[in-house]
């Protein structure tokens, strides 16, 4: 599958150039490449399962194989070939969720750990930096989110304000896409059943129906598929690519370069 955008060109950066003069990394510098690092690892493990959906070398029986039974082999192809497409998406939406915790560990001063508030910038010892990262960590939720502390840090700390407000209108148009709401459906209610794989079902038996009191006739409900909520998965797949590189990757590649700019991360950091 070929993308237009390269995805390890949002790697986060070796240490090159001229560091004399360069300040040491403080423990903000540090929260972020470390979002940064995790973010981008988990965008790369979505790109591994698109990839795997289009599987052009046709090399399935490593997954399953069946000789003599070539309806069966093409079922199960379009079985693997979903399963690959809904970890994508499920990763995908790791990675839009992991933009908020990446901006809002850089864009806090300081947490709660212990019952203290403890600063999150400045150099510390290892252990104080964990426990203030994954108490950072907990604070995060929906962008919009009544208890999110974004809106707080947007008016305490006016250079983050346009780190808020990118991430803000992003979700805006995310939060109710295909995309976001297929992968609340898979995470919440349910598993879709796709059109491909219902053309091998076996036609209805029978079929229960009734007269309304207009005329019209309506078939009652009586297999499971007319509950089933159906997808077709060739149109999830380019709609996920589509999405990856029009709009996800542009997002966090812009993103991370209004972080950058507005905290200025030293080059002193080991990734």
């Amino acid at each position: 599958m070929d993308f237009k955008t390269d995805i390890f060109s949002l790697d986060v950066p070796n240490k090159t150039g001229n560091l004399i003069g360069a300040r040491p990394p403080s423990s903000l510098d540090i929260f972020f490449r470390s979002k940064h690092k995790e973010l981008h690892e988990q965008y790369i493990t979505a790109r591994i399962f698109m990839h795997e959906t289009e599987n052009e070398n046709g090399d399935w029986d490593h997954w399953f194989k069946r000789k003599g039974d070539a309806r069966l082999q093409e079922m199960m192809q379009i079985k693997l070939k979903s399963t690959f497409y809904e970890s994508a998406l499920i990763f995908y939406n790791i990675v839009v969720d992991l933009s908020w915790t990446l901006s809002y560990v850089c864009c806090e001063f300081a947490c709660s750990v212990d019952g203290e508030r403890v600063p999150i910038d400045g150099m510390k010892p290892i252990e104080e930096s964990y426990r203030v990262l994954r108490s950072a960590e907990r604070n995060v939720t929906s962008p919009i989110a009544e208890e999110n502390p974004f809106i707080y840090l947007k008016k305490s700390a006016p250079d983050y304000a346009r780190v808020v407000d990118y991430i803000v209108d992003f979700w805006n148009e995310f939060s109710v896409s295909p995309i976001r709401q297929v992968y609340n459906y898979l995470k919440h209610k349910g598993k879709p059943v796709y059109k491909e794989f219902l053309a091998f079902n076996e036609p209805r038996f029978f079929g229960f129906y009734f007269q309304t009191s207009n005329g019209e006739v309506k078939q009652l409900s009586s297999d499971i598929r007319d509950v089933q909520m159906e997808l077709s998965l060739s149109d999830g797949i380019k709609c996920l690519r589509d999405f990856d590189d029009e709009l996800l990757f542009p997002y966090i590649k812009n993103l991370l370069e209004i972080i950058e700019d507005v905290i200025k991360p030293s080059p002193y950091l080991i990734t």
